[in-house]
């Protein structure tokens, strides 16, 4: 019996549906199951994949969770609708190092990195590195010729491979190889990068630190230094909205919205009407809203409670969403597998599938 449809409009009907409609569809039949793993499928449904948005919370004495929220639109009012939620095993709190094409990296303290599809519920482990502290900047990104990296901006003294390596360098590993690389030429003030994740941006990763904006090339490993916007400012977050990086700076007079162009910045707009309870906050995440909006996720420190905060229409949205510990970023769901990135020759630590726990 043929089929009802030609293989391409099922691709093309598959990839504009919701992900857990997809996941289902896996189920039905072989054939299915094997379109949904085509890599035609895969880069068309990516291309097609809204932002979300991806919270680490943890509480005390309890287990964390990975929850994976949409932010919903409702009468002209954001909301958080939940698609997934992924329990973590007990352990010290991770941290986020970036988001790529439905990947994400994260990182346990003096522990291991981490790769994760949630949406495939698979995991791999890096090798691991010993570090003489943790105070590291990370970044994750893909190169222009699809090379998937993770960059450490170490301060302090590493041991890699049985070697010992001074201060101000950087560690790479490109996802598909069984090492970490020490480059060769790095700033020598790296140390000034601010304790974080890196923002990623067409095969570039972007770290602030102490007036700089650190931009390191995914293709050339190299890194290049220019000037933030000047003045002194009591918090502030790198970001992309509409494509572009950004930056948000929280003064004392109100809320700047500043976007990069080429590699100079210029001020979009300075927001200064109902701006208190952002001021006692703490920027963590920008995302782009529906109808063009810009929409800023900060942690009021008060109430330990997330607020959205809508940059166009000065509107702030109370978050149904509470924990002692927050870590949030932006995501964007596929179906991109890790058992694509192994080689012949080696294994990672591991490449596996958990239905409850990713590690």
């Amino acid at each position: 019996m043929e089929d009802v449809l030609p293989e391409s409009v099922m691709l093309d009907v598959l990839s504009r549906l919701p992900v857990k409609a997809i996941v289902r569809f896996k189920c039905v039949c072989r054939k299915w199951r094997d379109l949904v793993s085509d890599p035609y499928f895969v880069r068309l449904h990516l291309s097609r994949s809204h932002e979300a948005l991806m919270i680490y919370k943890c509480c005390i004495g309890t287990q964390g969770s990975l929850e994976w929220v949409e932010m919903m639109e409702h009468e002209d009012k954001y909301h958080l609708h939940p698609v997934k939620s992924l329990i973590c095993v007990r352990g010290p709190p991770f941290s986020f190092a970036g988001s790529v094409n439905g990947l994400i990296c994260c990182y346990r303290p003096y522990d291991s990195v981490y790769i994760l599809n949630p949406v495939l519920k698979e995991y791999m482990i890096l090798p691991k590195l010993q570090l003489e502290n943790e105070m590291c900047s990370y970044g994750f990104g893909v190169s222009t010729v699809g090379e998937y990296k993770v960059i450490l901006c170490n301060p302090t003294v590493s041991f890699v491979q049985n070697k010992v390596y001074g201060t101000d360098h950087t560690l790479v590993h490109t996802i598909g190889t069984n090492q970490w690389r020490v480059l060769g030429q790095t700033p020598n003030h790296t140390n000034s990068i601010q304790i974080g994740p890196g923002v990623f941006l067409n095969s570039h990763v972007y770290w602030l630190g102490y007036g700089q904006v650190y931009d390191f090339d995914l293709n050339t490993e190299t890194f290049e230094l220019f000037p933030s916007p000047s003045g002194r400012y009591r918090k502030s977050k790198l970001g992309v909205l509409k494509g572009k990086l950004s930056l948000i700076l929280l003064g004392s007079l109100g809320l700047e919205v500043w976007v990069m162009n080429g590699k100079s910045w210029y001020k979009e707009r300075t927001i200064q009407q109902n701006i208190r309870t952002i001021l006692r906050s703490y920027p963590v995440c920008l995302i782009d809203g529906l109808k063009d909006t810009g929409i800023l996720i900060v942690h009021d420190e008060a109430t330990k409670k997330l607020l959205a905060y809508c940059l166009n229409t000065n509107a702030t949205l109370h978050l149904n969403c509470r924990a002692d510990f927050f870590t949030i970023m932006t995501y964007r769901p596929s179906f991109v597998k890790l058992h694509s990135f192994q080689r012949v020759d080696f294994r990672y630590d591991k490449v596996t599938k958990q239905h409850y726990y990713f590690f």
